[in-house]
């Protein structure tokens, strides 16, 4: 069930088209792990192939997915499996795919073992934050998995709570959204919006300034937060998806599409209770 009414913007051969128009799933959990605290873990294979299905016949540019695309098993091995077996329902999406990192792709293996299991397309599998240039944009996606002390998230050496975004990172966001000329998309796993202890990433604020110094950011697309949210920082509008393992069956496997307009509007659809939103209150006008 479609929340919203926007989706004929993204039918090919649509009046208006947008730069670049994308779909976004985020928190799958995928385990092999009975039902707990609302989240059903087997279900999301489900819910990600019925989604993979419907965008499928979209014509989108490409199809990312915002962290914990999986769960831990009782091994590293059972928890690779995860990996490896919602990574198979992911690539049945006919187009380009890209991943950013959760916290819970490394609690049981390594950042380099979840790295090898994911392809990003066209993008090197060693590279944990990256950028492309798709349709008309630009595209920015962050790795805020590693400690405060810059230690990267490896097998579960980590709190939860503690995302960061290292110095040499940020150097690289600067030196990447002052090389373009492009609007620009930012996804990250853990929230940008704010500053806090739990959700957070540490350091929002400083990332906050670089994507705002750039004038080209025009929404950053999030995860983390299962019950999803919406606001707008400064200049940028930021999304958070609903998780997709939240509830039973795939009617509970939210998702959305999001299209880029030349005049810098932003049109978000949300499918499964995802938000919808659009035009000024997306982000655009800048």
């Amino acid at each position: 069930m479609v929340s919203g009414c926007c989706s004929e913007r993204f039918v090919p051969g649509a009046r208006s088209r947008p730069l670049v128009t994308f779909g976004l799933v985020t928190d799958l959990h995928a385990a092999d792990l009975d039902p707990n605290a609302g989240r059903h873990y087997r279900d999301s294979a489900a819910k990600l192939a019925a989604c993979v299905q419907e965008l499928n016949g979209r014509g989108l540019d490409f199809l990312i997915e915002l962290g914990d695309f999986k769960d831990q098993g009782k091994t590293a091995e059972e928890t690779l499996r995860n990996l490896q077996q919602i990574e198979a329902v992911f690539r049945q999406f006919k187009g380009p795919r890209y991943h950013v990192l959760g916290n819970h792709d490394m609690d049981r293996i390594s950042k380099a073992q979840a790295l090898a299991a994911m392809t990003n397309t066209g993008i090197a599998r060693e590279r944990s934050y990256y950028s492309f240039d798709r349709g008309g944009a630009h595209v920015v996606v962050l790795d805020a998995t590693f400690r405060p002390d810059g230690t990267p998230y490896d097998a579960g050496n980590f709190k939860w709570t503690e995302a960061f975004i290292p110095p040499e990172e940020l150097d690289w966001l600067a030196r990447d959204l002052g090389q373009t000329r492009r609007p620009t998309v930012v996804f990250v796993h853990q929230l940008l919006d704010g500053d806090g202890d739990v959700y957070f990433v540490r350091n929002a604020a400083a990332v906050r300034r670089v994507l705002e110094q750039s004038g080209r950011v025009r929404a950053v697309f999030q995860g983390h937060y299962h019950e999803g949210r919406s606001s707008r920082v400064g200049s940028i509008h930021y999304y958070t998806l609903k998780a997709m393992v939240m509830g039973p069956g795939v009617q509970n496997g939210p998702y959305a599409v999001v299209g880029l307009f030349a005049d810098g509007r932003l049109s978000v659809t949300g499918f499964n209770g995802a938000a919808s939103c659009e035009g000024d209150a997306a982000g655009a006008g800048q």
